[in-house]
């Protein structure tokens, strides 16, 4: 499809005048992940530009979004923060439980971008808004890189240099990915390197051997810059995502928390946060083996803190949420969400008073500043408010 026509349909929409097969070949256009992808790198600069000249509001944005998702009968329009029914067989105490808004213009165009399907697989970096009074920036792609011999270098979105270190060419460049050169020999002896995220930083890294690992916030992963012998094993804490390159003759193990998770050529997510009550991998193609386990595509395995395994069926797309620039708040309770915004916008939760329970559903852009995420919780429901020193209380 072509660009300028594409405008033409959103404008249409936007106007009220899209007509069924008009809407009909948006739609099915918009079925391609790539499509998808790059309607969102298209319509982004133009509603952003709209919004400038006043044309129209994140809150006029917001109700396009909804008029979105009534439009699509797979979707089902569930009013906001609505408390959901509990099945007869339930305790008599009740947990409420909330959808909330999608807030701010980013988030907006992301789920317009998949035509009412609430999910998003393009991990686009999108302006944001301006911030007023105590308000925290969200994360951003930055990280540590600690070299054999102990040198530290600071990376981050605008590091574009190459740096030569032990046995490999080191590539950072602007989009906030590390590089090592495919076929790099270690010389003598094995060379290792830490890549660490702090909290408020993501970062991206390709192996020697083409490996794509993702780091979350608050993330390790430590690695050599060749990998020789008959095995390719690295190390991690916190959150990493991973698309392997297939090698039989090698296989790839990731050792955390007391567990190693074999690869056999695929991708994966491995959460492994220590605040975090369960170690969770989710499988999203191939296999993996843990701990005698081995994971089908679409599966995760559960690790307890007494080393006990569960694999049941898991949610790929929630899972990688966070990689594709998402907060995916499934049937969470306040602590889980809360533990998540403290890790990636570098805050200190506190909590003030008897704060209820209530479980929360809804997904939020991660590009959004603190209080953009936090008007979506503050309805009928999350009251709180931003100190100096990036203190969040919970006051309700």
């Amino acid at each position: 499809m072509e660009k300028q026509y594409l405008i033409y349909l959103v404008q249409q929409y936007l106007s009220g005048q899209l007509t069924a097969s008009q809407r009909g070949e948006l739609w099915g256009w918009l079925e391609s992940e790539g499509n998808r992808a790059a309607f969102v790198d298209i319509v982004m600069p133009m509603m952003l530009a709209g919004q400038e000249r006043g044309e129209y509001s994140g809150e006029e944005w917001e109700e396009v979004l909804q008029a979105v998702l009534r439009s699509d009968k797979t979707v089902e329009d569930v009013p906001v923060l609505q408390e959901a029914p509990m099945p007869q067989e339930a305790p008599v105490k009740r947990m409420p439980h909330y959808r909330f808004r999608l807030w701010g213009a980013a988030a907006v165009m992301i789920l317009l971008a998949v035509g009412g399907y609430w999910r998003y697989t393009h991990p686009g970096r999108h302006q944001q808004a301006p911030m007023a009074g105590n308000d925290v920036a969200p994360g951003a792609d930055k990280a540590v890189l600690t070299l054999s011999g102990g040198r530290q270098l600071i990376l981050d979105s605008t590091a574009a240099d190459t740096v030569l270190t032990e046995g490999s060419d080191i590539v950072a460049n602007a989009s906030g990915r590390l590089a090592y050169n495919a076929g790099s020999s270690p010389g003598t002896g094995i060379v290792y390197n830490t890549l660490t995220t702090p909290k408020g930083g993501q970062y991206q890294l390709v192996l020697c051997d083409g490996t794509k690992v993702w780091l979350n916030a608050a993330s390790s992963l430590i690695y050599p810059t060749a990998f020789t012998g008959d095995e390719r094993a690295v190390q991690m804490t916190g959150e990493v995502y991973f698309e392997v390159t297939h090698d039989k003759k090698r296989p790839f193990k990731v050792k955390v928390g007391g567990q190693i998770i074999e690869d056999i050529g695929t991708h994966f997510n491995v959460n492994a946060y220590t605040d975090e009550p369960i170690q969770t991998t989710t499988l999203l193609e191939g296999a993996v083996s843990i701990g005698g386990h081995t994971l089908k595509p679409g599966e995760k395995a559960a690790v307890a803190a007494s080393g006990t395994i569960q694999v049941s069926k898991g949610d790929p797309e929630q899972a990688i949420a966070w990689k594709n620039g998402l907060f995916d708040f499934t049937d969470a309770d306040l602590p889980t969400v809360m533990r998540q915004l403290a890790r990636w916008y570098n805050v200190d939760i506190k909590y003030e008073g008897n704060i209820p329970e209530r479980q929360f559903t809804g997904m939020i852009g991660r590009s959004l500043t603190l209080t953009q995420v936090l008007k979506g919780l503050t309805r009928e429901s999350v009251q709180y408010r931003i100190e100096e020193g990036n203190h969040l209380i919970i006051t309700h």
